[in-house]
């Protein structure tokens, strides 16, 4: 048996690692649990606006990710959103819209306001939810 699993031995390492973090991740804490798609900006702002959605108790999702697995399903739809994001917001509860000009996230939250989903334009309204 390690030292660590006697009863009375506390590692006290491993509590102090974690209480901030579990501070933090309280204080960010959704009041409510949203899939939430991101579109426009470019990569890196998108993957952090994911970062921040999903440490506050969100599930981003991003088109991109899907791309490499549907490429037969990718081709623009008619009103010029591509078919994998339609499917995505199917099934997503808002969109956040991030900065960038871009005509296919204008389309996506034309879209998603026609079908009543919420559409955020900044991070910490989508993470308030």
């Amino acid at each position: 048996m390690s030292v660590a699993a006697q009863p009375g031995v506390e590692n006290t390492s491993l509590a102090t690692q974690t209480e901030p973090f579990r501070r933090w991740e309280m204080a960010m804490q959704a009041a409510e649990t949203r899939m939430i798609l991101i579109v426009g900006g470019d990569a890196p702002s998108m993957e952090w606006a994911a970062l921040s959605l999903f440490r506050a108790g969100h599930i981003p999702v991003l088109g991109q990710w899907f791309s490499p697995l549907v490429t037969s399903d990718s081709a623009p739809a008619a009103d010029g959103t591509d078919l994998v994001s339609d499917r995505l917001l199917g099934r997503c509860d808002a969109v956040l819209r991030m900065d960038g000009p871009a005509p296919e996230p204008d389309a996506l939250v034309r879209t998603a306001l026609a079908r009543g989903l919420r559409v955020f334009d900044n991070l910490e309204d989508a993470i308030a939810g």
